[in-house]
């Protein structure tokens, strides 16, 4: 009897540490959940969405801080709150009466249009779900004011049609283009300029030859890389769709869009006009109009410039003045557009007859100076046959009853001796005066 005793309280010492542990491992699992609802109230406090728990017939039973605050009222006020009484009059009537599982968005956001407590409505977000809180079935929902988002997409949205608008009405022609130089867009100053339509060029690598020459392909890619480092010009050559090359300036700038580079913006300026009218002011800063030879100035610099040549590379240089004898003649007795005519033909006959590297300059007048680079007085007396051999096929293709005569002195510059270019110029001009005489005594 005393060992069943015995072992009746031993299962009972069991038993009672049994339960210990049990309390125990309850007052720990209390912990840990009243820890993890204290973790979930400070989450729900402190978050910026709105996070509502309703029926659902859409009658609110408790919201957080932010979501109050959202619709101007209070945590307190926001309890007894239908859906109905937070979204403007005119969508009330399209609300479900009873919420089911089909009608939440599973927490997928979807717009609605919502109302403050005075009246003022706003964009918001709202995204729902079914849970279970005590067996009973809640609705939860998290509500997103959207107010700052929508005023930052209209103003993206002003800011696209302002950028259309300028890209449209842009009179140079400009083309935008992505990373890897696919046309995005186009302007009608494009198409007038080189010929094609968007529907022609959209998605189109602008580098494979489109608008380029087969020698400026090179050059374009070159373009597009230069102009995603940063804004870039040049001047260069392009061709139309109907494959006329013209002069064009290009300019370009990247697209950057929250910090990273979209693509390029390309202008394109026809600037044809403009080389003409450098090249005229070229040729009248370089030419003497009348005659198209060179102008004293610039036919001088260029004399220079061979001395220099010549003494660098020990070579020869030679020098011929040349003066047409009866021009005041002619102009007096035949008048100064005969004169004139005389003058053009013979800037005509030396150019017929001098070298590509040879130099023809008007001093002014009747007086010119023709440079032969690596020629010296050794070829003068053929320079001077030949000058005067074409001077008398010009009178007989005149036929006129006077006479073009020329009179001609030679100098040159030795290496081994140099002479300045005022004094090389000096030696012909006098030589030349020796000629004048020497034929006037004939």
């Amino acid at each position: 009897m005393k060992e069943s005793w015995q072992d009746e309280l031993e299962k009972l010492s069991k038993r009672v540490k049994e339960l210990e542990d049990s309390d125990s491992q309850h007052r720990e699992l209390e912990r840990s959940l009243l820890e993890k609802e204290q973790k979930f109230r400070i989450i729900v406090e402190n978050s910026l969405e709105g996070i509502f728990i309703e029926t659902l017939e859409g009658k609110i039973l408790e919201c957080n801080l932010a979501g109050a605050k959202m619709y101007g009222y209070t945590p307190e006020e926001m309890v007894g709150l239908t859906i109905a009484d937070l979204v403007p009059e005119e969508f009330a009537k399209d609300l479900p009466e009873v919420v089911t599982e089909h009608e939440t968005t599973r927490g997928v956001f979807v717009s609605r249009i919502s109302k403050k407590k005075n009246g003022e409505v706003f964009p918001t977000q709202i995204a729902t779900k079914i849970i279970h809180i005590e067996g009973k079935p809640r609705l939860l929902a998290y509500v997103r004011d959207i107010s700052q988002q929508k005023e930052i997409e209209k103003k993206l949205k002003e800011a696209r049609k302002v950028f259309a608008s300028l890209f449209n009405s842009s009179p140079l022609a400009l083309v935008y283009i992505d990373k890897n130089c696919q046309i995005l867009n186009i302007n009608p100053s494009f198409t007038r300029l080189f010929g094609y339509h968007l529907t022609e060029v959209k998605g189109k690598n602008i580098c494979k030859g489109l608008i380029h020459p087969p020698d400026k392909i090179e050059e374009g890619v070159v373009v597009i890389k230069k102009s995603l480092k940063g804004s870039y010009y040049t001047e260069t050559v392009r061709k139309k769709k109907d494959g006329t090359l013209f002069p064009v300036a290009i300019s370009s700038a990247r697209v950057v869009i929250d910090g990273k580079v979209q693509g390029v913006i390309i202008t394109f300026q026809d600037i044809t006009e403009r080389k003409r009218l450098e090249e005229r002011l070229e040729k009248l800063a370089h030419f003497d109009v009348f005659t198209g030879c060179y102008n004293k100035e610039y036919g001088l610099s260029l004399f220079e410039r061979q001395i220099k040549i010549s003494r660098r590379n020990a070579t020869p240089l030679l020098l011929c003045y040349v003066d047409i004898d009866n021009v005041k003649y002619i102009n007096d007795n035949f008048g100064h557009r005969e004169g004139d005519v005389v003058l053009k033909k013979v800037v005509q006959l030396f150019k017929s007859i001098l070298r590509e590297v040879d130099i023809i300059c008007r001093l002014g007048g009747d007086e010119f100076l023709l440079v032969f680079p690596d020629s010296s007085l050794k070829d003068a007396p053929r320079i001077r046959e030949r000058l005067l051999k074409n001077l008398e096929k010009l009178n007989n293709k005149l036929a006129k009853s006077y006479k073009i005569s020329f009179s001609i002195g030679f100098s040159g510059y030795d290496p081994a001796n140099p002479l300045s270019m005022d004094e090389l110029i000096q030696l012909a001009d006098q030589k030349m005066y020796e000629d004048k005489k020497n034929r006037k005594k004939k």
